[in-house]
């Protein structure tokens, strides 16, 4: 999160009448077979990552931007276990202080007096981590996306998912599934949606603000 007719619609549907249990770990496999045919997108929830879980989709997406660029973080927890919540808290933490959002070795403090994260803030972590971030404007990632690469997007989370919320967010695209469209893993509904096809229409008309292309 930050300060300032589609699949996830008929997926919710599916999912309708689940347990909480049973909606995570089917959640989780279709998330990963989705992602398998087209990209290499992973699920991780931002929600039980600490004292700033419902602001971490900063962070949070650039674990999920450095695993699908082949880039994984060392405490990164793969599989079924990682898609929990909470499943990859300790790398969305050690990210958080990565990007300077936190002081080193205290990720329930905080370095920054905003809400949520700003795309230069996920860069500066990416490249701690050694990978490399591109700034680019979100026209440009949508359409890098599109192509395969792996690209982090702001948008306005309640203008991509069809709901009524007002706030910023970020999550991360790669490739097209089957039908087309394009893939999103969404850290801020990791239970409820992980990754699901957007059209590119869709995803341009849910623009907040601009996209890092990560590699």
């Amino acid at each position: 999160m930050t300060s300032p007719a589609t699949t996830p619609i008929s997926r919710r549907t599916a999912f309708r009448g689940l347990g909480i249990a049973s909606l995570a770990v089917a959640t989780g496999l279709l998330a990963t077979a989705k992602a398998n045919a087209a990209s290499d997108l992973v699920v991780i929830d931002q929600i039980g990552t600490g004292p700033w879980g419902e602001e971490n989709c900063g962070p949070t997406s650039a674990v999920i931007a450095l695993v699908a660029a082949g880039k994984a973080p060392d405490d990164y927890v793969p599989g079924t276990e990682g898609t929990t919540v909470g499943g990859n808290a300790t790398a969305v933490k050690n990210m958080r202080v990565a990007c300077g959002l936190s002081p080193q070795g205290d990720a329930s403090a905080k370095s920054v007096d905003y809400w949520g994260a700003y795309l230069k803030d996920l860069e500066k972590g990416i490249r701690e981590y050694g990978g490399t971030a591109t700034h680019s404007e979100y026209e440009e990632g949508v359409d890098a996306a599109a192509s395969g690469s792996v690209v982090i997007l702001h948008v306005h989370h309640g203008t991509l998912i069809d709901e009524d919320a007002d706030y910023g967010h970020f999550v991360v695209a790669q490739g097209k599934d089957s039908d087309g469209t394009i893939l999103v893993s969404d850290p801020g509904r990791a239970q409820s949606i992980g990754i699901t096809g957007y059209s590119r229409d869709h995803l341009l008309n849910a623009r907040q603000g601009d996209a890092t292309i990560v590699s």
